[in-house]
């Protein structure tokens, strides 16, 4: 995928057939494939195989709640890099809060870095897939 340029040079992503997206926070996360075109976009949502469930007690914060988030970023991290290295997934976008963001990034794999086409740090759980392919779109 390569950035596009509007008419006031600023870039902005698009999402490429066949591609992946995975919508997340300390406590939920969503995955929808995008059954439309690049130019067109069109999010269904999918299941992900949930990983090792060992890996929620994986995160390391200050509070319960904070082990708890931390743990579930880890989980989600753990089913992706699984989904990509069974060529389940083979393009992502990840849109994730901050904070889970961050710590999703720590256990990315080799091969889920490769197949990453975009990041956004904000926090789009429960919204529509309007919503989710806008705030692509503006990326």
């Amino acid at each position: 995928m390569v950035p596009q340029r509007r008419q006031s040079q600023e870039i902005f992503m698009q999402l490429p057939t066949g591609s992946h997206v995975v919508v997340a926070d300390g406590t939920q996360f969503q995955l929808f494939h995008n059954s439309g075109t690049e130019q067109d976009p069109s999010l269904k949502a999918v299941d992900l195989p949930t990983s090792d469930e060992s890996a929620h007690n994986a995160g390391q914060g200050d509070t319960p709640r904070q082990n708890e988030e931390a743990g579930h970023a880890a989980s989600v991290a753990a089913a992706l890099n699984a989904a990509v290295l069974s060529n389940k997934i083979k393009q992502l976008v990840v849109i994730a809060d901050p904070s889970t963001l961050g710590e999703m990034r720590k256990l990315y794999h080799k091969a889920l870095e490769a197949a990453l086409v975009g990041e956004i740090a904000k926090t789009l759980t429960g919204q529509s897939t309007d919503d989710i392919l806008k705030s692509i779109a503006n990326a």
